[in-house]
């Protein structure tokens, strides 16, 4: 009887090559951390090293869930969550019930796009208390080669007691077997593929323990838990997703990553998750590109010339207020002609919507205010969407919103 048998290039044609970028890409372990019940996802990328660090507090993995989530393609993990009645546990702290963002059980292979190999580390928390922390080492170079059957690639992964941190030793003994994994391969894989490889896994021989003081929360050390990936070398385009915009154009990782969570609203609910974004360049300076008043802020939206706030119903009909320079708001129902009294494909949504006059003659701002939103405005000005509190993919750029 024939079986199917399934190669190891289908890993990176359902990961890498299904991503739009690299943006895209930490959008998803964004979203992957939002699912792990994390307060907060961080993302640092040092240039002089060519490494990109995204840490989260989520509830971690244990070997168990590692072996057969993380590196399991299409898992049930996820599947019903959102199902009316589900239970799952929440945390130490049992917080509410949270949407979740990815039920396909990909979204792990996305950072394929962002560096050829990386590192992770993880360690659960659980009913039962703080697990061992596990560390693993995935080279994508080797699902890219063709030919090769996915059973023939080796993940080593290890279990490290006391809540302790790997050191270099354990992560040098993880390099060894992702050779000896190359090793064994021998003439299948091509002779630059081989060398690349062996390239990648050089970065790689460094001590984590050096590399955790420098961050605040998320870490860890100590009684934490969370997930950290480790991404070295990192793909030659992210300095260019970094650097590509100006004072007027936002740059691509800032259009996609900018609003992850909805901070927006002067009267929004207090987020669920914060990520941020820090670049640590060459000569020492640091830049914060997502997090702190990179994005829009609720007193610049209150500060707008006009507002407008209402809910579109299942037929298309607007029921809200419209203020203009700030006066009374004054009450409007404006029904959609096209409906032909049927519902919509989309369903009922709520706008929340803030406008600046596009002359400094006519708003009602000082000039030096209605300078610097305006100068947002041009950067990252657009229609944000949001479900649940967290941002819908490619929604909020101007060069093609309404």
């Amino acid at each position: 009887m024939a079986k199917i048998r399934v190669r190891a290039r289908a890993v990176d044609m359902l990961g890498r090559q299904q991503i739009a970028g690299i943006p895209t890409a930490i959008h998803e372990l964004f979203k992957n951390a939002h699912d792990a019940f994390a307060d907060s996802v961080e993302v640092d990328y040092f240039r002089a090293d060519h490494l990109l660090v995204v840490r989260d507090d989520g509830l971690g993995m244990t070997l168990e869930d590692f072996e057969t989530r993380w590196l399991t393609l299409g898992t049930e993990s996820k599947v019903g969550a959102n199902d009316p009645g589900a239970q799952s546990w929440t945390g130490p702290s049992s917080k509410p019930p949270r949407p979740i963002m990815g039920e396909k059980g990909i979204g792990r292979l996305a950072i394929a796009a962002i560096g050829p190999q990386v590192l992770v580390l993880t360690r659960a928390i659980r009913p039962a208390g703080l697990q061992p922390l596990v560390a693993a080492l995935v080279n994508w170079r080797l699902f890219e080669v063709p030919g090769i059957d996915l059973d023939s690639i080796d993940i080593p992964v290890v279990k490290l007691p006391d809540g302790r941190l790997p050191n270099k030793e354990v992560i040098d003994n993880l390099v060894a077997r992702v050779l000896a994994n190359v090793d064994a391969l021998g003439a299948k894989l091509p002779v630059d593929q081989a060398d690349a490889i062996r390239s990648d896994l050089a970065l790689m021989s460094f001590d984590p323990n050096l590399v955790q003081p420098q961050f605040s929360e998320p870490h860890l050390g100590q009684d934490r838990y969370g997930t950290q990936f480790y991404i070295r070398p990192c793909a030659a385009i992210l300095p260019d997703d970094i650097d590509a915009g100006s004072e007027d154009v936002a740059s691509p990782l800032q259009k996609m990553l900018l609003g992850f969570s909805n901070t927006m609203m002067p009267d929004r609910a207090v987020p669920v998750i914060k990520a941020e974004f820090r670049d640590h360049l060459e000569d020492g300076r640091t830049r914060e590109l997502i997090g702190g008043n990179a994005f829009f802020t609720p007193a610049e939206f209150v500060a707008a010339d006009h507002h407008i706030e209402g809910v579109f119903d299942e037929f298309g009909q607007f029921s809200g207020w419209v203020a203009v320079y700030n006066r009374a708001a004054v009450d409007h129902v404006i029904a959609w002609p096209g409906s032909t009294g049927r519902p919509t494909d989309c369903g009922p949504f709520r706008i929340k919507f803030a406008y600046l006059q596009g002359r400094m003659s006519e708003s009602r701002l000082p000039p030096a205010e209605y300078s610097h939103i305006s100068q947002k405005l041009n950067r990252i000005g657009g229609l944000y969407v949001y479900r649940d509190g967290i941002r819908i993919l490619p929604y909020g750029n101007s060069d093609f919103d309404f």
